[in-house]
């Protein structure tokens, strides 16, 4: 698997991310991820267009959609559909391993009205922002075809038939979930305020994450006052925004730190840090080590 995938994801203007896909010409994400490589135990809150399947094989971890906390063990997962704010995480910092698998509803809209008629139902639809799996049943069906995904999409280099098989689960996967919600599925009405808000300055400290960013701010890009700004991000990410904005940082500087030999202080610079003491010591806060020796360990692993 090669490494540089994992940390080079950046994000669109509106601050939904843009996935560094397996093949950036196919839009199809699939990776065996370990919950210990994400600061503090926590992936950073983010939402894209892709289809977001979790499936744990080992462990456990909560996944926060919108706010709202789920629950996953070992062998069940959850879909995260269009558009949603979500993340993972372990509050008592405990390891999990699992498949990650994005799909984009782009593979399917080869034809507008098939499209339109059984697949946008499903990935527009407000009132199921995710679906919990469990291993039983039709779900189960579908947690084995994210099985199938992994084995023979999950490698270095891709064949042509890996493709075809792609479409073809992902279209087998779309069907099962038709057949089981088309009746009660419907098109979204308007967009919640406060999520929106909430993106917006998201997408503000997105934008302006290397330099000096106040709570007003960020504050003045939700359209809100600053407790207002601080009760959005503690309701719906659990965090305050000057650690949404830290963890932001820290995961966007692995990309310089494992994929180069860049200096400690260099790199601080870059990704919004005061100085290389600095961030060592707010790297080391959330991994536990210090930035060189989590490169060191990396480089050892990989």
């Amino acid at each position: 698997m090669n490494s540089d995938r994992k940390y080079c994801s950046a994000f669109n203007v509106d601050s939904s991310e843009t996935v560094a896909y397996n093949n950036p010409l196919f839009p199809v994400y699939v990776r065996y991820e370990i919950l210990s490589r994400y600061p503090d135990y926590s992936a950073v809150s983010h939402w894209h267009e892709d289809l977001e399947f979790i499936l744990i094989k080992k462990g456990k971890m909560t996944y926060n959609v919108n706010g709202e906390l789920i629950e996953l063990s070992e062998s069940n997962g959850i879909m995260v559909n269009s558009r949603q704010l979500h993340y993972g995480f372990s509050g008592e910092h405990s390891e999990c391993e699992f498949l990650c698998i994005l799909l984009s509803p782009e593979l399917l809209q080869g034809n507008r009205w098939f499209y339109q008629t059984y697949i946008e139902h499903i990935t527009r639809n407000a009132r199921y922002p995710f679906l919990y799996l469990e291993n039983s049943g039709w779900q189960k069906e579908i947690l084995g075809k994210l099985n199938e995904i992994y084995h023979f999409y999950g490698k270095d280099e891709a064949e042509a038939q890996d493709y075809f098989r792609v479409m073809e689960t992902f279209l087998s996967m779309m069907e099962i979930l038709s057949g089981k919600f088309s009746a009660k599925w419907q098109l979204p009405g308007k967009e919640n305020a406060e999520l929106t808000s909430l993106r917006n300055m998201m997408a503000y400290i997105e934008e302006h994450f290397a330099q000096t960013v106040t709570l007003a701010d960020i504050a003045q890009a939700g359209a809100c006052c600053k407790s207002r700004c601080s009760l959005l991000f503690r309701k719906y990410l659990r965090d305050t925004p000057v650690a949404y904005m830290t963890k932001l940082r820290l995961q966007k500087s692995l990309s310089a730190l494992l994929n180069s030999d860049a200096c400690i202080t260099d790199i601080a610079y870059e990704y919004g840090f005061c100085g290389g003491s600095y961030y060592c010591e707010t790297f080391r806060k959330y991994y536990g080590v210090p930035p060189l020796q989590f490169r060191k360990r990396w480089m050892e692993r990989e």
